[in-house]
């Protein structure tokens, strides 16, 4: 017999609640203090992933409900569903492009950089790699950081497949972003090209370093030689 969808999720979430102590929920929420659009249950995220691994098959309508939850693990637990089924899907699945569309649609109920990287990795990267990439250029022009984040957080996957074009394009073009977190994916991301093409790194570092701020370009560079990297930096306009 097949359980109601509320059912479901209720279970679900009882099961969350069930693994949650005290302790954790101090703990996650003196980390997560600046956040007010969830409630913290304090579950050890190996615990979600875990359930999330059990519950693979989830309907998205299930998900989608599982990620209008208050609950941060509730989002959790629906993002990790979708990644880690994205990860292990066959190109043109019809899945991808029904788990690709909940994403974007519900993208206001992720508030967190932690939540973005549970699936935009291979929800989002996975579509682009496989299909149209206008949806970069458009997450990439909103105001919101997350969707920037999302968008970036993309490409990583294209990067991965030697393709690094689009990573470079929008890196450079979030370099004015004030956010400290998307700079730090700027960075990060402009490493993961110079594992791939390090000449075509130094290239843009040598280009943008003076309008990078000081965290991006320490990213970008960490794995250099250190008398490159010392150079690269000093680039860098105080």
């Amino acid at each position: 017999m097949t359980v109601p969808q509320e059912s479901l999720v209720e279970a679900l979430v009882e099961r969350l609640a069930g693994m949650a102590t005290a302790d954790r929920r101090a703990d996650f929420e003196r980390a997560l203090a600046d956040r007010t659009e969830t409630e913290i249950l304090g579950v050890r995220m190996g615990e979600v992933f875990a359930l999330a691994d059990e519950h693979l098959d989830l309907p998205l309508d299930a998900v989608r409900a599982l990620l209008r939850r208050p609950e941060h693990e509730a989002r959790v637990l629906a993002l990790s569903v979708l990644g880690r089924r994205a990860k292990r899907s066959r190109a043109g699945d019809p899945w991808l492009d029904a788990a690709l569309a909940l994403y974007l649609e519900e993208h206001d109920r992720i508030v967190s950089w932690d939540l973005v990287d549970l699936a935009a990795l291979y929800v989002l990267g996975r579509a682009v790699l496989e299909s149209d990439r206008r949806v970069l250029d458009e997450l990439t022009a909103s105001a919101d950081p997350l969707r920037q984040r999302s968008a970036l957080m993309a490409t990583l996957t294209l990067v991965r497949h030697r393709e690094t074009s689009d990573a470079v394009r929008l890196a450079t073009g979030m370099l004015a972003s004030p956010a400290e977190q998307l700079q730090r994916t700027v960075g990060a991301l402009l490493r993961e090209v110079g594992k791939v093409d390090e000449s075509l790194l130094v290239a843009v570092l040598e280009r943008e370093a003076p309008r990078m701020t000081a965290i991006a370009l320490r990213f970008a560079t960490e794995r250099l030689d250190p008398g490159e990297r010392a150079r690269l930096r000093a680039g860098r306009v105080a």
